[in-house]
């Protein structure tokens, strides 16, 4: 298993949940989550160059780590709840941005 490529996969597929959020959320929620919301898609472009390179770069508990805010972001109902998904999910991702 190339954990890199899953944990790529799974950014891209929790950004896409918070897309999937935004798209549903009322106007001042909208204004609540954009910010955050391209911060994550920022954090996940740059992420994925270096997780696309030659090589594994990634551990097995970055991997676990990655599933627990993936799942978290999922079940958060809440504006607030989501931002901090995002958050946690942008400063995971930074580690692999440089």
């Amino acid at each position: 298993m190339d954990r890199d490529l899953v944990i790529h996969e799974k950014a891209q597929a929790a950004a896409l949940s918070v897309d999937r959020k935004y798209r549903k959320a009322d106007f001042n929620e909208k204004i609540e989550l954009k910010r955050d919301r391209d911060k994550l898609f920022n954090a996940c472009a740059k992420a994925r160059l270096k997780l696309l390179e030659h090589g594994t770069i990634s551990t097995p508990k970055d991997l676990e780590k990655m599933n627990e805010l993936r799942n978290e972001i999922a079940k958060a109902k809440k504006t607030q709840t989501i931002v901090v998904g995002i958050g946690k999910l942008v400063k995971f991702l930074a580690k692999y941005a440089v």
